[in-house]
């Protein structure tokens, strides 16, 4: 990284830990680090793209930590998990970014979906492979409980003025209940969070899977908004039927597929179009799903 770049980083963190983030100004940043005005909007646009870089190195470090733990000799792959989540928490020097990366997240002021993305998709991968491959539709989830959890213990804890929590007892509590959460998860073929949010928040992944609850809402609350709509009685019809089959206790593939190809064909053109297409795509990855599922478990 570049040496001046540097240096501002350094002295924003330094300043932000000394006076506050909202206390800090740019100003201060260029007093305590000796760098110009314009060398700082070089390399930032403003204070928070400041705040963002220092979490993106920060966060960049932490994943380094979590690699470099993996050499070291551990009893079991759960114990490993716990050190890789607790040990960029504890260190002394992390305190302060921690906290500036949940200002940032709940505060809304600095884009941190890039950065809470990469966490989340890292947790929710050694979430199956501590777990068990079987859970992989549901690891995201697992993996935003997780650190829901445990920033939200955090949180609590300095809000109360008490010491830092002891991780070492909590981690692997939290991870044993998220694990006891997944397993119900899977065993209902059950979602917590909707479907569409969690494709924003996972719009790589090939594993969620798409329940018949979240399909269902998804379906009810596209029928409601096009009932009052100008599409075409055979268009609210379509969607009536195809709701109808969806909440059938014994799904009836051949007669989906049919409505739904005409429910496709329907919706090609008009103002909810857009939204139409969701639902054929949505409709699809269940019956896809639902294909794969040995017939004993869909009764």
């Amino acid at each position: 990284m570049n040496k001046r770049k540097q240096m501002l980083l350094d002295s924003a963190l330094v300043l932000f830990e000394k006076h506050g983030v909202t206390n800090t100004s740019i100003q201060m940043i260029l007093d305590e680090s000796g760098v110009s005005k314009g060398t700082f909007y070089k390399f930032f646009g403003s204070k928070d793209d400041c705040i963002l870089a220092i979490l993106e190195q920060r966060v960049q470090e932490d994943m380094m930590i979590r690699k470099d733990l993996e050499s070291q000799s551990y009893a079991s792959d759960f114990d490993l998990l716990v050190d890789q989540i607790m040990v960029p928490m504890i260190l002394p020097e992390k305190k302060l970014v921690v906290e500036l990366f949940w200002t940032g997240f709940y505060s809304g002021e600095c884009d941190l979906e890039h950065l809470t993305r990469m966490q989340i998709n890292w947790l929710s991968e050694r979430l199956v492979q501590v777990f068990g491959e079987e859970l992989k539709p549901f690891a995201y989830e697992g993996a935003i409980f997780g650190f829901g959890m445990i920033h939200q213990i955090s949180n609590m804890w300095r809000n109360f003025h008490l010491d830092q929590p002891d991780w070492k007892h909590l981690v692997p509590k939290i991870l044993n209940y998220i694990e006891i959460l997944l397993r119900a998860m899977l065993e209902r073929q059950e979602h917590i969070i909707d479907f569409p949010s969690l494709s924003m928040i996972a719009p790589d992944s090939k594993e969620i899977a798409l329940d018949k609850n979240n399909l269902i809402a998804g379906l009810q609350k596209f029928s409601h908004s096009i009932l009052h709509s100008e599409v075409s009685i055979k268009a609210k019809e379509l969607t009536k039927g195809l709701l109808a089959l969806v909440e059938q206790k014994e799904i009836n593939i051949s007669m989906l597929e049919v409505t739904l190809q005409a429910f496709q064909t329907e919706f090609e053109s008009g103002s909810v179009q857009y939204e139409a297409s969701g639902i054929v795509n949505d409709c699809k990855s269940y019956l896809e799903q639902f294909k794969q599922i040995p017939m004993e478990n869909t009764k």
